[in-house]
């Protein structure tokens, strides 16, 4: 009878291993399998950019630029003949648009219209589209990128900037997942605009999400040296952007994110700050966050840090549909124990702040989490009373002294929009 259990433990012993070895293999070949993928830019700081593209050959790439489309007098090459290329142009000058093109013996490429822009000290006005859990490649995924091309009449001069918040392709983030729900679908976006993208829980399946971005890890963007992808600032104009990845194992107060993000909160002199992660502190979309154990970190170690720096708002997805706070501070517990003294300004619509960030002056928490698939959920979390089960984007616009956001529904209408104010006028 001992004999007979040895022989099925081991028999155990040898499935369970041999199923690890097989899952590491599938998670290894997704994460790193090579697929042929046009040029898009990554790594956008004010005076440089980084070109990647795959080929399905092996060869010397080159890429052209210049500051007309007519006229691209500069000229850049790979090192060695590679199918994965990544061609850095350096000394650029600040806010400024360049066009480009890029030359393969082995790959048709569409260079029309191919064009960067660096990144702005300052800057006016700037315009953001913000989508969440995007990544599954549907209809209705095309329908909420053709409204908000909608809303910009087509006219790409009217965006700044593309933030994604996560899950951006479905269901396991893998290369060819990539190819097919992020590179194909925004094909003409990525031919003018830097993606600026955060982890979300199922890119975080595989490995494919850091080798296919580069992020800055010495302040190149802006903000404090991180020493780490996973956490950094970028800042054009009058905006200071905190991207953070909530897919992390530790987020505690004493976390090298918590470290950093502290220090460069600190150091920040622009006057408007967003907040860029996944995880949401606060949802009733699908995700329960009085029961969700990361939510729960999350908002024990990172709100504080938030009130404490006076952040203007904090965008999410992870729940698949919209959610919106008012200007609230100081809440880490469960949903029932939020008061009236979490609430800075109980307004719908319209919040005043001082000009420069500061402590325990209220965050808008915004979480938009259907750009491309919808949960029907009961959206009844007392902290979110603004709330729609909508697929849709965010359309955020920034000047020195105001900050509009909209959440644009997957049929071009407005359901959702606030201001708030640091110029010192009245809300009334």
């Amino acid at each position: 009878m001992k004999s007979f259990f040895k022989t099925v433990l081991k028999l155990v012993f040898i499935a369970v291993l041999l199923y690890g070895i097989g899952r590491f293999g599938i998670i290894t070949y997704d994460s790193h399998v090579f697929v042929p993928r046009a040029p898009y830019t990554v790594m956008q700081t004010q005076d440089s950019i980084t070109i990647k593209w795959h080929t399905p050959e092996f060869e010397v790439g080159s890429i052209e630029y210049g500051f007309f489309s007519d006229s691209l007098d500069n000229t850049l090459k790979d090192a060695k003949k590679t199918k994965k290329h990544s061609i850095t142009i350096s000394g650029l000058n600040e806010c400024t648009k360049y066009y480009y093109k890029v030359l393969s013996a082995s790959m048709s490429i569409d260079n029309e219209d191919r064009s960067f822009r660096t990144l702005c000290k300052e800057k006016e006005t700037q315009r953001l589209w913000v989508i969440g859990d995007s990544g599954k490649a549907t209809a209705d995924q095309t329908k909420v990128y053709t409204a908000m091309l909608d809303y910009i009449e087509h006219d790409f001069n009217n965006l700044d900037m593309w933030i994604l918040l996560g899950n951006n392709a479905y269901n396991n983030g893998s290369q060819k997942q990539y190819n097919e729900s992020f590179f194909k679908p925004y094909a003409k976006l990525l031919k003018r605009f830097t993606p600026w993208a955060v982890i979300g829980k199922y890119d975080a399946k595989r490995w494919a999400f850091y080798n296919i971005f580069d992020f800055p890890t010495k302040g190149e963007s802006g903000g404090v040296p991180s020493g780490s992808e996973k956490f950094y600032s970028v800042e054009s104009g009058n905006l200071h952007l905190v991207m953070l990845d909530s897919e992390m194992y530790r987020i505690d107060k004493n976390s090298d994110l918590a470290a950093w993000l502290r220090e460069d909160l600190k150091k920040n002199t622009k006057p408007w700050v967003i907040v860029a992660l996944h995880t949401p502190p606060y949802t009733d979309g699908g995700h329960n966050s009085d029961s969700h154990s990361k939510i729960k970190k999350i908002r024990e170690n990172l709100v504080p840090i938030f009130d404490e720096f006076g952040v203007d708002l904090v965008l999410s997805g992870n729940s698949h549909g919209y959610e919106r706070s008012k200007l609230m501070v100081n809440h880490i517990g469960k949903s029932d124990t939020l008061g009236k003294h979490n609430i800075v300004q109980d307004a719908k619509s319209c919040y005043t702040k001082p000009i420069k960030p500061s402590k325990n002056s209220g965050t808008i928490y915004q979480v938009c989490g259907s750009s491309s698939k919808l949960d029907n959920a009961s959206l009844e979390h007392p902290a979110l009373p603004f709330a729609f089960n909508q697929m849709g984007s965010l359309i955020i616009d920034i000047t020195p002294t105001t900050l509009n956001s909209k959440f644009l529904s997957i049929d071009g209408e407005i359901l959702d929009e606030f201001v708030i104010k640091k110029d010192k006028s009245s809300c009334k």
